[in-house]
């Protein structure tokens, strides 16, 4: 498999598995190599590391040579000299030769004292072949025009496809306690039945979802972390969790759960995969999906027996913004929030005081330049809801400190902001940390009980989210992403 990658070194910080009386001895042999360098590297989840640097010797072998024996997995031995084009070998056996040559990395590759790469490279030959020859008849397909003809290529087609999963389903019953085995075995499809008919005749229109979603791992033995070393498993658990599991926070915490239940809950794949989607969550754009990081965080990092690899420090910061996350969560019930009018506080307005379907809560700061955009068309919007006879209020707190409160009752009345304008310049409330307020401006929607419909959302969308809010058909420009600045980012466990 002929091709070109950039690596980059880096530290994996995987400990090596050491086992006595046993070490790693493999010879790769190159022809048109000689006197020149070899890297080794290998698979982790969806990214390539360098292992080793090693030299070809006049006659182009390499010797790796250990005391202990490297981790299972797929390899590859690249070669900066041809562009960083590489072959992949399975490393499960101390001992090994490979001999190729420059002009085929692949198609002359000669294996000696490995059963495992043996079945690899007879399997990826075949696969070439069959691979010519369906690319030859898809052209025919596509390229005729009477229906016999077409169905007759289909067929061929069709057929190859069962000859290659036949083949790989020999290989597997054969050698099942190999790792190749168990890789082609990983790579499996599930066979989805046809839905059944209940007593009227009907069909579930789920059923084939929900089956293929039960099964998904079924071939996929999520103890074994050799598998975390190829090109396999990263790509299955994107799949099964952006896009197998339905895309709610609900639903994505209840088939992580399912999926991490799978595992022995200590091993590197369960590390993994809890790292995974937690990171996932951390990096979300999608609003309201902030409840995922709060679920993972609370269950999975706020508590060292789950995560025993994190670091105190590291910890700290995940629990510290779970907390504040906690309150603020799209559905939860909007806290307190009782600020004055103006610098007097001779008069005091609550947030529940406003008696409204829905209520449009914007935290925002006077010096801010981007406020300063932002809030003409927030009330813009708010202006346009009352218009169409939504029953909507807005509570618009200011962040700032006495020496400003001269510009923000200038942007009022220079803007005209005729909804309810409260401040806080002697600092009573504590309200920027109780709400998450880390950039501004900072808008959420609540509903009639005053629960948190939507956070983290742009002025510009707030007219079309309320408006789908009375009317779930209508969606307008409206976007799920949420607005986010630098500073909002979460804090994830580790890349």
């Amino acid at each position: 498999m002929n091709k070109k990658i950039f690596l980059s070194i880096v530290s994996l910080g995987i400990v090596l598995a050491s086992f006595a009386g046993k070490g790693t001895d493999i010879k790769i042999t190159v022809k048109g190599l000689e006197n020149t360098k070899m890297i080794l590297a290998n698979y982790y989840g969806d990214k390539e590391y360098v292992k080793d640097s090693l030299l070809f010797n006049q006659k182009g072998t390499a010797t790796l040579k250990m005391d202990t024996l490297l981790p299972g997995g797929v390899y590859l031995a690249v070669f900066p000299a041809m562009g960083n084009r590489y072959f992949e070998f399975i490393l499960n056996e101390p001992q090994f030769t490979l001999e190729t040559d420059t002009n085929d990395l692949t198609g002359h590759m000669k294996v000696i004292g490995s059963v495992e790469n043996e079945l690899f490279y007879k399997d990826m030959h075949y696969l070439s072949k069959m691979k010519e020859a369906s690319d030859s008849v898809s052209k025919l397909y596509k390229a005729a025009k009477d229906p016999k003809e077409k169905e007759n290529y289909r067929t061929q087609l069709t057929d190859m496809d069962k000859d290659v999963k036949a083949r790989r389903g020999e290989v597997i019953e054969k050698y099942p306690t190999l790792f190749y085995a168990k890789l082609l075995k990983a790579m499996k499809d599930i066979d989805v039945p046809e839905a059944p008919k209940d007593a009227n005749g009907k069909i579930d229109s789920t059923f084939q979802w929900r089956y293929y979603k039960s099964h998904y791992w079924d071939y996929v033995d999520l103890k074994d972390e050799r598998l975390l070393r190829c090109p396999v498993f990263h790509g299955m658990l994107k799949k099964y969790m952006g896009q197998i599991v339905v895309q709610t926070p609900d639903s994505i915490n209840a088939g992580g759960e399912d999926l991490l239940a799978k595992t022995d809950m200590k091993n590197d794949i369960y590390r993994y995969i809890v790292t995974y989607i937690f990171n996932e969550a951390a990096n979300s754009k999608v609003m309201c999906f902030d409840a995922v990081y709060v679920h993972y965080g609370s269950k999975y990092f706020c508590d060292a027996s789950y995560t025993p690899w994190i670091d105190s420090v590291k910890r700290f910061k995940i629990c510290d913004r779970v907390q504040r996350l906690k309150p603020v969560l799209c559905d939860k019930k909007a806290q307190s929030l009782i600020l004055p009018t103006d610098s007097t506080e001779t008069q005091w307005k609550s947030l529940y005081d406003i008696k409204a379907k829905y209520t449009i809560l914007a935290f925002w700061d006077p010096d801010c330049g981007h406020c300063k955009k932002e809030i003409p068309v927030l009330l813009e919007a708010w202006h346009n809801l009352k218009k169409k006879g939504v029953d909507v209020g807005a509570y618009c707190p200011a962040i700032m400190e006495i020496e400003a409160y001269k510009d923000w009752v200038e942007f009022i009345q220079k803007n005209n902001l005729d909804w309810i304008n409260v401040c806080d310049p002697k600092r009573h409330n504590n309200f920027r940390y109780e709400w998450d307020v880390q950039s501004t401006p900072q808008v959420y929607i609540l509903d009639s009980n005053k629960n948190i419909k939507a956070r983290r959302i742009g002025a510009d969308q707030v007219e079309d989210y309320i408006l789908h809010l009375e009317n779930p058909a209508y969606f307008g420009k409206l976007s799920n992403k949420i607005n986010e600045s630098d500073e909002e980012k979460q804090e994830g466990s580790e890349k």
